[in-house]
């Protein structure tokens, strides 16, 4: 073999150290290479990982929307006229019974099972009417002045209940006279409809005191209509 081709395989024969230097010249290439890939991979399926992303929440949502419906908040569409003027025929309140204990004048939802929808005449459908004495109250009333006097639990003298709310003055008897006094049983209520004389309430027989059981909530906003948006 001639000394020029002895020269030739010697130059044509690259070391290690060569081959490590160009695969280290060739790294950058690669890693952009990959990064590129990457980017390309998460293009793709970004707009799937946004859909799921967007659908979970929308089913976190709706969950939340049902459990506090089902044992915090309710909806409630007013039926009739017993409890004009504060709540009107179609308007709608929101009730909450979270922690909730009966208080004098609350406006409550009632799941009565003895008291008929005055509208449809249906059993057991929510009604809404005042709460007006509790568990041990004594309630008297005057139908010929209209007055309604209440003496709570464990005191001795009746009042006369000053209801800036009532659409007219009490005068409706129903089941009840005048002069009669009515202690309230243990666990229950006595409720009436704002609109005195044209509500079916505790007054009457067939309705009688309410068991608190039956109380879906306090009814503590109206939405509906929106333009009478307040705090009941």
């Amino acid at each position: 073999m001639s000394e020029n081709e002895n020269l030739e395989e010697k130059s044509g024969a690259e070391t290690p150290e060569a081959e490590s230097d160009q695969q280290a010249d060739h790294r950058p290439l690669i890693e952009k290479a990959a990064e590129v890939a990457s980017d390309i991979e998460k293009a793709t399926y970004k707009p799937f990982a946004n859909a799921l992303e967007w659908a979970g929440s929308l089913i976190y949502a709706v969950l939340v929307m049902l459990l506090l419906n089902l044992f915090v908040f309710r909806s409630i569409t007013v039926d009739g006229s017993s409890m004009n003027n504060t709540l009107q025929d179609k308007d709608r309140v929101i009730s909450t019974n979270f922690f909730y204990t009966p208080s004098r004048g609350d406006i409550v939802v009632l799941q009565a099972d003895r008291i008929p929808n005055q509208v449809t005449g249906k059993y057991g459908e929510p009604i809404i009417k005042r709460v007006i004495a509790l568990a041990g109250d004594t309630i008297k009333f005057d139908f010929e002045e209209g007055k309604v006097y209440l003496k709570k639990a464990g005191e001795s003298d009746f009042e006369l209940l000053e209801e800036d709310y009532i659409a007219a003055p009490t005068v409706n008897k129903l089941d009840r006279h005048s002069g009669e006094e009515h202690t309230v049983p243990e666990n229950c209520v006595f409720v009436m409809g704002d609109n005195r004389n044209r509500s079916l309430d505790s007054r009457s027989l067939l309705v009688g005191d309410v068991d608190t059981d039956l109380i879906m909530g306090r009814a503590f906003v109206r939405l509906f209509p929106i333009d009478q948006i307040k705090w009941l």
